[in-house]
């Protein structure tokens, strides 16, 4: 073979390595983030943490978005050390604000609802500092997450019951998750002023809201009547 057919072969196996590192990790990233969620909406949780944690993940995911994923998973199935582990990792990733914004709302919700001042307390310093490095509609929203938390904190921890009568109002315009986030610290507020049976309506809430009991109309309070108590 001549040095110019040599040339000519290195040349083609050059475009081709350069075409495989370029094209393959995104090919194969959405592979392996269809069968995960494909595993996920089976219930096969186990399934997708098995998947996330192999080397072909490693290789094409973002470390964020695999971490993420794997988090949905641990949740998922209440695996608790899981979910620690996970946040635990996923706090010390680089983020976009918004990526930033979302972890720290949702570690903040894990701890309070474990009952760990220790760790929420930390988040709280998190958000204090993920609020100093926003910019514009990213600034908006770390202030607004301050104010959510330092609210939800204050009901978990120093047994307030201020926010009730701004939470209940707010239930009309909320999505699915968010009532499911409010029902809960009402009900954490309810009971923090004593009142219990108000408390266990609104935990019953999230429960029917998840088909967990029957969806029945008869003695729970409407949004008008929950207001009204106040």
């Amino acid at each position: 073979m001549d040095t110019t057919t040599l040339i000519s072969t290195a040349g083609i196996c050059a475009v081709v390595f350069m075409l495989l590192v370029s094209v393959l990790p995104g090919m194969l990233r959405g592979v392996i983030a269809n069968k995960a969620q494909n595993q996920f909406m089976s219930g096969d949780f186990d399934g997708v943490i098995k998947t996330l944690s192999g080397p072909v993940a490693s290789f094409c995911l973002p470390k964020y978005n695999q971490e993420f994923m794997r988090l949905n998973a641990y949740e998922a199935k209440q695996d608790v050390e899981g979910v620690q582990r996970t946040l635990d990792a996923m706090l010390g990733l680089r983020a976009t604000p918004e990526q930033r914004r979302i972890l720290l709302s949702r570690a903040l919700n894990f701890y309070e609802m474990q009952g760990d001042e220790e760790r929420a307390t930390h988040v709280l310093d998190l958000i204090d500092s993920h609020v100093g490095k926003c910019q514009g509609d990213a600034l908006e929203a770390a202030k607004e997450l301050k104010r959510d938390s330092r609210q939800t904190f204050n009901i978990a921890f120093r047994g307030s019951y201020a926010y009730i009568a701004e939470m209940e109002h707010a239930l009309a315009g909320a999505d699915a998750d968010e009532r499911a986030r409010l029902n809960y610290y009402l009900s954490l507020q309810y009971g923090n002023k004593g009142d219990e049976k108000r408390s266990r309506e609104y935990l019953d809430r999230i429960a029917k809201s998840y088909g967990l009991v029957p969806n029945e109309d008869e003695g729970e309070p409407s949004d008008e009547d929950a207001q009204a108590a106040e």
